[in-house]
């Protein structure tokens, strides 16, 4: 599973825990779901609508996605697909709640996604990245793109990511898996 996760979208690992048939009747119930999210968190930023709206309504959405979230473990397709509607009816009103509150979405040339449980945003420059750092309750995680560069640069194995990305386009870079070497003799 990836280690990226939208607050309120699905979590694709617990419909691998249905059958394939059942699973994949519950992901094509969830999409709309996903796309939602994707869209609300690329205006609002990572993880930051819900703490714009008052507390009692950004419970409820909580407890909605984890009500999504038991009904995909209980493999209930009717359930996960009106859960999945409640919680895009969610998204609608955080957004118009933090619309009408008079909360401004997130600079245009900047970009978030929550990484290892994390909210992270990046920022095209310095502007951008310091308007979202002010507002963000995590602003240690605010980057900007020449930031994220340098590090790069700096990070021995990128000669080696660019050498494989040039000669496998299209290639990307995954978590290493430790490989276990088996302790006993060959049987032959």
């Amino acid at each position: 599973m990836s280690k990226v996760k939208r607050i309120g979208a699905v979590d694709h690992a617990l419909l691998k825990l249905g059958s394939f048939n059942s699973g994949q009747a519950a992901a094509a119930a969830t999409g709309p779901l996903d796309k939602v999210a994707a869209e609300m968190e690329a205006k609002w930023g990572s993880a930051r609508l819900p703490r714009l709206v008052p507390t009692e309504m950004a419970a409820k959405f909580g407890q909605a996605a984890e009500k999504l979230d038991q009904a995909i473990r209980d493999n209930d397709l009717e359930a996960i697909t009106h859960r999945a509607q409640v919680l895009i009816r969610g998204w609608q009103t955080l957004d118009r709640t933090a619309t009408e509150a008079g909360h401004t979405p997130k600079p245009p040339n900047t970009w978030s996604l929550t990484y290892n449980g994390k909210p992270y945003t990046i920022a095209l420059d310095r502007a951008d990245a310091d308007a979202v750092a002010r507002h963000s309750e995590h602003p240690e995680t605010v980057l900007t793109l020449p930031e994220l560069l340098l590090a790069w640069s700096q990070w021995e194995p990128s000669a080696f990511t660019e050498t494989v990305k040039a000669n496998f386009p299209g290639a990307t870079v995954q978590p290493a898996q430790k490989v276990t070497v088996p302790d006993d003799e060959i049987p032959f």
